[in-house]
């Protein structure tokens, strides 16, 4: 496998609370988890029943789709966006790493010698360093949210300064739920190696439910229209090759 042209695709979910509005959001993680897409979860609950609910809930759409869940206060969430997105990134990789030493050598990283184990994670870490990430940050903008979406900015200006360190490419594209003009998500930005996220984020107002399985669904869309667009542009590429040899 060619580890440089490695893309890691991630949906990350900024919530605080349970869905209440729209499909189920453990079958939408579950579907994007099935395409090859990680979901990974921050949960800022509140206190009480309606709180231990909403973790609750927050795993479960983690577990579904494969990736990672932390339940944060509000002065946790800057740091723990960016340790997230990379963290999952680092378990992507590693299960990656395990099919292919399955399929190669019979067994997987658990089962080598400790110095090999050591060469597999600096291995991991190096890879996650070079690999493209491609991810969709879907930011809940109910009614509760209004008092945290100034530490909401902070997280993903604290993201985006993460993955500008990478020597690895990246594309992130933003999506807000509710949404506007009576959307249950809406795109704020599409896939850029460069959004200025703060300022996207500065647009939003908090109000309405919490549609938490549709943003999951509009996320999705969003990772396979790029994909779509990708591997167009790719045979686009090939094509031309193939044409410049014709007599």
């Amino acid at each position: 496998m060619m580890w440089g042209t490695t893309t890691i695709r991630q949906i990350l979910v900024i919530t605080d609370g349970q869905a209440n509005v729209g499909s189920d959001p453990l079958e939408a993680a579950s579907l994007a988890a099935a395409n090859g897409i990680t979901v990974n979860v921050v949960g800022i609950v509140s206190e009480g029943a309606s709180g231990i609910d909403g973790g609750r809930q927050a795993h479960n759409i983690a577990s579904a789709g494969g990736g990672m869940c932390r339940i944060v206060e509000m002065r946790e969430l800057s740091g723990t966006v960016q340790m997230m997105t990379q963290k999952s990134m680092q378990m992507t990789i590693h299960q990656v790493v395990n099919r292919e030493l399955k399929s190669i050598m019979g067994e997987t990283e658990d089962s080598l010698p400790p110095m090999k184990r050591v060469q597999v994670a600096q291995m991991v870490d190096q890879i996650g360093e070079e690999a493209t990430l491609q991810l969709v940050v879907a930011v809940d903008v109910s009614a509760s949210m209004h008092s945290k979406l100034p530490r909401v900015r902070e997280a993903l200006r604290e993201l985006e300064i993460g993955l500008e360190a990478r020597s690895g490419t990246h594309e992130v594209a933003v999506i807000a739920f509710p949404g506007n003009n009576g959307q249950l998500a809406s795109t704020v930005c599409e896939f850029s190696p460069s959004p200025d996220l703060t300022w996207l984020m500065n647009d939003l107002t908090a109000g309405g439910g919490t549609p938490t399985g549709p943003a999951i669904e509009a996320a999705l869309r969003l990772h396979q229209e790029r994909r779509r667009d990708l591997q167009a542009h790719i045979d686009q590429e090939e094509d031309g090759d193939a044409s410049s040899y014709v007599v």
